[in-house]
C-alpha cells in the first residue's frame, strides 16, 4: 500500500522505539522519512536499515538534539530549503522520573527542553515552511497518558507531555486556515526502552497488566498504527487520542 506516496515525514526519536516504529510505518506506506535522532552512530544505522529494506535512498538520516535551540534552527532551517516536508513527528522524549522534591534542576530543565521546548521550536520552523509553501500539513505529537491523567513520581514529565496536549490544541486553532491538521497521542504503558525500568519487576509488571482492561502492555507498532491513521485522516484535527489499552476508562 501506498498511503504516503510522495510525502516526505520528519520523525524525531526516529532511532529507537516509538519513534522508529512510526517511522517505520510512513515508510512502509510509501514515505520518504528524514530520520532524527541525537546519536550520530544510531542515526547512522537508521538510515542503513531504511535504505536496505525499502530499496530506496530517499531515507535520510539526520543527527539533531531537540532540546538544542541552536541545533534545530540550524539542522531544521537547511532541512526545509532542501525538502519539501509534508508531515512532522514530535516523538522524542526523555523521562527523568522522581519525587519532585527530590528532582535535580537538570534533570527538569532537560525534561522539558526536550519533550515540549523542543517539539515547539521545531513544529514552529515546519509549519512556518508548510504554510509559506501552501500545500497544507500534518502535525504529530507523541504525548503520554500521564499528561492526562498525572502519575506518582512523574511530575516534570506528566508537566511536559500535558503542555504538549495545550500546545496541540492551540497550534491546531492557529494553523488549521493554512490546512495543517495537528494531533496528539497519548499513549499509556508501551514496551520501550524508557518504561524498561518501570516494568522490570514481573510482579509490578503484572498487576499494572490486570489494571488494562486489554489485559496487555501497548506495543510500538500499536503507536505506529495510530499515527499512520492521523497522518491521513484529513478531517481529524485538534484530537488527542488516547492509546492505553482501556488503562483510564
Amino acid at each position: 500500500m501506498t498511503l504516503l506516496q510522495q510525502k516526505t515525514a520528519l520523525i524525531t526519536g526516529a532511532t529507537r522505539g516509538i519513534g522508529f516504529a512510526i517511522a517505520n510505518a510512513f515508510a512502509k506506506h510509501g514515505a520518504n522519512t528524514l530520520l532524527i535522532g541525537r546519536d550520530a552512530q544510531r542515526v547512522d544505522i537508521a538510515e542503513r536499515v531504511f535504505r536496505e529494506k525499502f530499496q530506496d535512498t530517499k531515507h535520510q538520516g539526520v543527527v539533531l538534539d531537540v532540546g538544542n535551540k541552536d541545533n534545530i534552527n540550524d539542522t531544521l532551517k537547511k532541512l526545509v530549503k532542501e525538502n519539501k516536508i509534508d508531515i512532522l513527528v514530535n516523538a522524542a522524549g526523555v523521562s527523568r522520573d522522581g519525587l519532585l522534591v527530590k528532582m535535580k534542576d537538570e534533570d527538569l530543565n532537560e525534561t522539558m527542553a526536550v519533550n515540549l521546548l523542543g517539539a515547539m521550536r521545531i513544529s514552529q520552523i515546519i509549519s512556518r515552511s508548510m504554510i509559506q509553501k501552501r500545500q497544507g500539513g500534518c502535525i504529530i505529537n507523541v504525548s503520554s497518558i500521564v499528561g492526562v491523567y498525572g502519575n506518582v513520581g512523574q511530575t516534570v514529565y506528566s508537566a511536559s507531555k500535558a503542555g504538549l496536549i495545550g500546545f496541540t490544541k492551540s497550534l491546531a486553532k492557529e494553523v488549521g486556515p493554512a490546512q495543517i491538521r495537528v494531533n496528539a497521542i497519548a499513549p499509556g504503558y508501551i514496551e520501550t526502552d524508557m518504561t524498561a525500568d518501570i516494568l522490570k519487576s514481573e510482579a509490578s509488571k503484572a498487576k499494572l497488566i490486570e489494571a488494562i482492561p486489554l489485559r496487555r502492555l501497548g506495543h510500538v507498532d500499536d503507536v505506529a498504527e495510530a499515527a499512520l491513521f492521523l497522518a491521513c485522516s484529513q478531517y481529524m484535527h485538534g484530537s488527542v487520542l488516547n492509546l492505553d489499552g482501556g488503562l483510564t476508562l
